[in-house]
């Protein structure tokens, strides 16, 4: 049997039934093909009639693209369904990408960190709508003097004055509350500002105040932070033997944050006790352009009026730690978060750069050695979480039904699997560009631009890229 290609090079006729055929069905392809962009046109309209248009959404490169693109797909099409609202998600292949996309419309939501976010609206009046919110878990302290009778234990501070920070959140103060109402009948609040306000109070007001409470996390013997005691130990030396921990909440409080920190490093035994003696000392930055492992604490020392003496910028905040920890440097800077849920369970006990090297660590004495040869001296002010921002004029009617459906995305099993695998987070947050400010500041002060902050991201894509060829 010839096929039909043979019998046209070689002259021969159609038969009359095909001949006739082929062009109805070419005829027919054509009309379908046309109904169905006519289809699409009404489609189209009606959208652009009720004021809506399909939703582009991006995520930046922050980790694996495959993860980002499929979650983003399961966000996508749950909204749909919820709301009706199409949303096309994408990852593009850069920080700046996703920029330009928001200023020359091509995109609608982006999510994005707090410098990009700041690019954006400058360059093209991005407008901040959400802050990604994360999880930490604090657990509350009471403290008492040390000394001949003082108080002890709970059942000692019945109608007793116990200093209550105003930075407490509403979980970890319900964590508190209870038992004093329990154990402490008739105790009365003294309101002080943060968790060092109300130790101080107890120590200079010993007429005024019988207790302080603060918030608490896991931190290594010999840190400067992690509660109210350890906090004021730094402005003033002997603090932790003047006062003890009296009682502590059985449950970490869940609490919702939005923002991280910088922290500034040292061994234990380098002499180091404030920022101050770091002043002519080799020093370790992460990177020139990281906003936790170098902007931020730049910004600490700068306010602390340290030169440092070598400094020395490490390429990650592993290498800061391990630079400390070897004696290379007198100090060095990284990120810091209260440790969490998943600390607990890798048995790193803490969430800052450390965890990093002690998840290489196999027994539990050799992480906690490490925790007592490398301490945290100070934290930075505080950095914020990434950000879900939408062009100028994107409309408010349309974001509304797009924030309810994420909402209610979240507040399922899968969607907050999801979730965590796009931004690593738990929750969302209202937010507006004031949020930012503070941020804005630190930058200018230590002189560094977020479109350098874009650029290092840049270029550091491009050479994970290359490292894959």
């Amino acid at each position: 049997m010839r096929r039909r290609g043979e019998e046209a090079r070689e002259g021969s006729r159609p038969s009359p039934g095909r001949g006739a055929l082929l062009p109805r069905l070419g005829w027919l392809l054509a009309a379908l093909l046309f109904l169905a962009f006519v289809a699409g046109l009404v489609r189209r309209g009606r959208i652009e009639q009720a004021g809506e248009q399909v939703i582009r959404m991006l995520f930046v490169p922050s980790v694996e693209q495959g993860t980002l693109a499929r979650r983003g797909n399961e966000l996508a099409e749950f909204v749909r369904k919820d709301t009706g609202l199409v949303i096309r998600s994408a990852v593009p292949t850069s920080y700046a990408a996703v920029v330009q996309a928001l200023g020359v419309g091509q995109a609608d939501i982006a999510w994005v960190p707090a410098f990009a976010y700041v690019v954006a609206n400058a360059r093209f009046g991005a407008e901040a709508r959400l802050q990604v919110v994360r999880e930490a878990e604090r657990y509350a302290v009471v403290v008492t003097r040390n000394g001949p009778g003082e108080p002890a234990k709970l059942g000692d501070l019945a109608g007793k004055r116990i200093a209550i920070p105003k930075s407490f959140s509403p979980e970890l103060r319900a964590t508190l509350v209870p038992e004093l109402d329990k154990w402490s009948p008739g105790w009365r609040e003294v309101p002080a500002e943060d968790d060092r306000e109300a130790v101080r109070q107890l120590l200079d007001r010993a007429d005024v105040v019988d207790a302080a409470a603060s918030s608490w996390v896991f931190s290594g013997p010999k840190d400067l932070v992690g509660d109210g005691r350890k906090l004021l130990e730094y402005e003033r030396p002997g603090t932790l033997e003047k006062t003890r921990v009296a009682f502590k909440t059985a449950e970490p409080a869940r609490e919702r944050v939005t923002v991280y920190y910088g922290s500034v490093m040292t061994r234990s035994d380098s002499g180091v006790s404030r920022l101050e003696d770091l002043a002519g000392r080799p020093f370790a930055f992460s990177d020139a352009t990281s906003t936790s492992g170098y902007i931020f604490p730049l910004n600490l020392l700068n306010a602390t009026g340290v030169k440092l003496g070598h400094v020395y910028y490490a390429g990650g905040h592993a290498n800061v730690v391990q630079a400390v920890a070897d004696g290379k440097v007198a100090g060095g800077s990284s990120f810091y978060s209260p440790p969490g849920k998943v600390n607990e369970v890798e048995r790193t006990f803490v969430a800052d750069a450390r965890h990093l090297l002690m998840k290489r660590i196999p027994t539990d004495e050799g992480r906690l050695a490490f925790l007592d040869e490398v301490r945290v001296l100070a934290l930075t002010d505080p950095i914020p979480n990434d950000v879900c921002c939408v062009r100028r004029g994107f409309p408010k009617a349309t974001w509304d039904r797009f924030e309810r459906s994420l909402r209610k995305f979240i507040a399922t099993p899968e969607g907050l699997r999801a979730y965590l695998d796009l931004v690593a987070s738990v929750d969302a947050r209202s937010c507006d560009d004031g949020t930012f400010d503070g941020f804005r500041a630190t930058l200018r002060s230590t002189g560094v631009s977020a479109v350098q902050l874009l650029e290092a991201e840049e270029e550091k894509l491009r050479k994970k890229r290359e490292g894959k060829k």
